[in-house]
């Protein structure tokens, strides 16, 4: 009677150790391959919208999130990878929006520049004719 005590006591062990290892593997996930291909085209978009240069912030932490993502990945880490990688396409996309909204500006300032100028080469030549 002892020994089938002892038995039952290790086989609930056993399970719960084959359970934790279980959720374990579970904890991991699947490959991000799909979270991971979107930061990289995000990226590339910040990259070909120069936000190096114009948003460095936001471009920088979505290379280093990118980058420790693939880290991660690599170490069998898939749900710090999915996190990171998602991390760094919002990080990216800021950074392109960023970008490209610095370029808006610098037309719209252009464009402001260009119409002063004509309004003031307009009064020259009212004046000249009056």
């Amino acid at each position: 009677m002892h020994e089938t005590r002892s038995c039952t006591k290790l086989r609930k062990l056993m399970m719960g150790a084959a359970l934790l290892a279980g959720i374990a593997g579970c904890a991991s996930g699947p490959a991000p391959d799909a979270e991971m291909g979107a930061a990289e085209l995000a990226l590339s978009q910040a990259e070909d919208a120069e936000a190096a240069a114009r948003a460095p912030a936001p471009y920088a932490l979505a290379r280093d999130k990118l980058e420790r993502a693939r880290a991660a990945m690599a170490d069998g880490e898939n749900v710090d990878a999915r996190r990171l990688a998602e991390q760094a396409l919002v990080d990216a996309q800021l950074a392109g929006a960023e970008a490209r909204s610095a370029v808006a500006r610098e037309h719209a300032e252009e464009l402001r520049r260009s119409i002063e100028t004509l309004r003031e080469e307009l009064a020259r030549r009212g004046a000249t004719t009056s």
